[in-house]
């Protein structure tokens, strides 16, 4: 078992430098190395005898084959160390981003590029946008393409998240919509079966193709559209519900209608407003998107509209995404800037802006992202640094602050004893309700192991709702971080503590002891499972338990 004796970095190149003595294993790392395309030339390597060291995602399948075979034992600190971007799975879930086709956009904003086979605003070098227009912008070549690097470079993929992003989703014809998603199951519940095991397009309908994604290999645990906020309202709620989607971004961008104004984006902040209740009273979690540095605005702003989102009960969004404007050729802002009418940021100035913005961040929010990933190339003025999130951390330990965003305190592939973690609550109010934030959370550093977002919705969230929610409250989320547990195993990471089992307990005591009749959660199609075990049931697309 040539692996066994694999513990730290070296031995890894050890072996390595020692693989190509055994013929057999030289064999199958050359046919790896075929099906993977990651070697150009492989017969002329070969004929000369300098086949390179493999890396650590040839590797890595090579151990899968080896496992899969019996010639390995299985060997999870080995695991840890093939997996090539740990990142990608330690929030628990295989993250897949997909593009959809290049439709018009109902928006005119001055800050977005225009570039003829994208969506509006996406640029065709992006690294999502790449892989949309090498597989034509079909969704199920697209999660086929993504899975297989994801598996290739060590992740799990069994627990998917979906993110479907290119304009306004809401605008999309409502057959697109519906041919779109089934494809992402379809994708999902074919990956890794055999051709004669395969559903054809068209073959089950979206409802069918969900029910059957209930309990496959691979299971859409989430899924999340962008749209603007001035098309939410209950008709598109119900048909986000059907299509499967548990979490919605929408392009706030600021929160001075006379910047909205300036740079033509056509609605108003009362309106993101109105939208992000709307989809907090049907359960979905809410991202906004924010731009500093637009046209109008100023690095003070800037600060103190991070600091707006959550001081009273107007916004406060579940998660940010912050996308410095950036000015990039095809835009209406491209020609004002030329024209001398626009200058950026220096990169201090947005470090500033985004220190500020960090700083004011709750516990009970996570920060996706503080850059869009736009090749430099593209750029024509605005920050270039990619690694802003190193430049903060960087900050961080040379001025003693702590950002306490989700994402920073995730427990991750931590060394820590998940025994000594203790249930936190926070709570704070909004237009139509109080928000309970729930979390397991360790007693000395504050890594966060799991978390329950519970709505207490009032009476006057029922304007608000489907039917079938009223008279409940709502689980938003439920997620437990750390390394990855696959379904089918058990162990002692993070996700298979019974911390996700314990906050729904809290979560229903909370529930009843303030009156309500049930729980709803808007659980995603692969997650159902899970709370049916738990006493829930199938009700018009949410899953809901009886507390009376």
């Amino acid at each position: 078992m040539i692996f066994d004796s694999v513990k730290t970095e070296a031995d890894l190149g050890k072996l390595k430098k020692r693989m190509f003595k055994d013929e057999s294993l030289k064999k199958k790392m050359i046919g790896i190395r075929d099906g993977m395309r990651f070697r150009p030339n492989l017969a002329s390597l070969q004929a000369s005898n300098k086949i390179p060291l493999p890396n650590n995602a040839e590797l890595f399948v090579l151990y899968k084959e080896m496992v899969e075979s019996g010639e390995q034992k299985k060997i999870l600190d080995v695991e840890k160390l093939l997996r090539k971007i740990k990142t990608k799975s330690n929030s628990g879930v295989a993250v897949v981003s997909l593009l959809t086709k290049p439709f018009p956009c109902p928006g005119r904003c001055t800050y977005c590029p225009t570039e003829s086979n994208m969506p509006k605003s996406y640029l065709s070098k992006e690294p999502a946008a790449a892989r949309a227009l090498l597989n034509d912008f079909d969704p199920y070549r697209q999660i086929n393409m993504r899975l297989k690097a994801l598996e290739f470079n060590g992740h799990p993929t069994d627990k998917v998240e979906m993110i479907v992003i290119g304009g306004t989703w809401s605008f999309y014809h409502s057959v697109y919509q519906e041919e779109f998603m089934a494809e992402c199951f379809r994708a999902c519940n074919n990956y890794g079966r055999s051709k004669e095991e395969q559903i054809a397009k068209g073959e089950k309908t979206l409802d069918e193709l969900q029910a059957i994604n209930e309990t496959a290999k691979n299971r859409i645990v989430g899924l999340s559209i962008e749209t603007r906020p001035d098309y939410i309202n209950l008709r598109e709620i119900e048909k986000l519900r059907r299509l499967g989607v548990t979490k919605v971004e929408i392009g706030v961008q600021h929160l001075d209608n006379d910047i909205l104004e300036l740079t033509k984006r056509d609605m108003t902040t009362e309106e993101s407003a109105v939208a992000t209740e709307i989809l907090r009273d049907n359960g979905f979690k809410v991202v906004y998107h924010m731009m500093p540095n637009l046209p109008g605005s100023n690095t003070q702003k800037d600060i103190d509209m991070f600091g707006e989102l959550f001081a009273g009960k107007k916004y406060q969004p579940d998660m940010l995404k912050i996308y410095p404007c950036m000015v990039l050729e095809g835009s209406e802002l491209y020609e004002e800037w030329r024209g001398g009418k626009f200058k950026a940021y220096t990169d201090k100035e947005l470090l500033d802006v985004l220190i500020g913005a960090k700083k004011q961040v709750p516990p009970y929010v996570r920060i996706l992202r503080v850059i869009r990933d736009i090749p430099a190339t593209y750029i024509k003025e605005g920050s270039k640094i990619s690694n802003l999130r190193q430049h903060l951390d960087l900050d961080m330990e040379k001025n003693g602050w702590q950002c306490k965003c989700i994402r920073c305190r995730e427990v991750r592939d931590s060394d820590l004893d998940l025994k000594d973690f203790e249930l936190k609550k926070i709570e704070y109010d909004t237009e139509n309700g109080k928000e309970v934030f729930l979390s397991f959370e360790h007693i000395s550093t504050g890594k966060l192991a799991s978390f329950l977002r519970l709505r207490l919705p009032s009476k006057k969230a029922e304007n608000n709702q489907l039917s079938v929610l009223r008279g409940a409250t709502l689980v938003r989320e439920l997620h437990t971080y750390g390394r990855m547990a696959v379904l089918s195993q058990k162990g002692e990471q993070s996700q298979h503590l019974g911390f996700g089992k314990r906050l729904l307990l809290e979560a229903e005591k909370i529930s009843k002891g303030g009156g309500y009749g049930k729980v709803a959660v808007i659980s995603g199609v692969g997650v159902r499972g899970y709370y049916r075990q738990r006493g829930y049931e199938l009700k018009d697309t949410y899953m809901v338990k009886s507390l009376i």
